[in-house]
């Protein structure tokens, strides 16, 4: 049986990594880390069409393993959506382009069945990785037109702490694989 697949989505610094971490350790799932964070640690840091090729590539192979999972769920950190989004960024496209056409062939491929967007209410924690300085490169609403864009499924969780949304993210899976 092919497991019921989860990708967290949303602005940086949101707690996407820490709720998918809580989600398939709770859920018995298998936790599918982002590819670019690590990635871009041990090379310059720098975003450009080398790196994001990289990313895609990478995060591509991720997902691949991530559908032979015998665990009922598979929880991703992030997938090729949110690399289609970085790419889409209205600050990304001056120095990478189009996003190509394969990378969103690519992100259909391998659509979770439920994407949780989360929410820019909880306090924002710059690091090196984060271009935005002292603030989010993207909004709430950015990740929802994607996902609205591209016809996926998804959830906004609005609970602004870490039991409550790990509550809220669990009821609606439950919900959603159901169904």
């Amino acid at each position: 049986m092919k497991p019921f697949t989860v990708t967290i989505i949303g602005a940086e610094s949101t707690g996407k990594t820490s709720l998918s971490r809580q989600l398939a350790d709770t859920m018995d799932g298998d936790w599918v880390p982002e590819f670019a964070r690590p990635y871009l640690e041990v090379t310059d840091g720098i975003t450009n069409i080398s790196s994001m090729l990289a990313i895609w590539q990478g995060q591509l192979a991720l997902q691949h393993v991530a559908t032979q999972s015998p665990r009922p769920y598979v929880i991703l950190d992030t997938d090729l959506y949110a690399t289609v989004g970085y790419w889409k960024l209205p600050q990304s496209k001056s120095y990478l382009g189009a996003c190509p056409e394969k990378l969103i062939e690519d992100a259909a491929l391998y659509q979770s069945n439920l994407y949780l967007v989360t929410q820019s209410n909880i306090p924002f924690e710059p690091d090196a990785l984060r271009y935005g300085g002292d603030k989010r490169e993207s909004t709430d609403e950015y990740w929802i037109r994607l996902c609205k864009s591209y016809q996926l499924p998804y959830h906004v969780i609005s609970a602004a702490n870490r039991d409550e949304r790990l509550a809220e993210a669990i009821g609606i899976i439950n919900e959603r694989s159901a169904q």
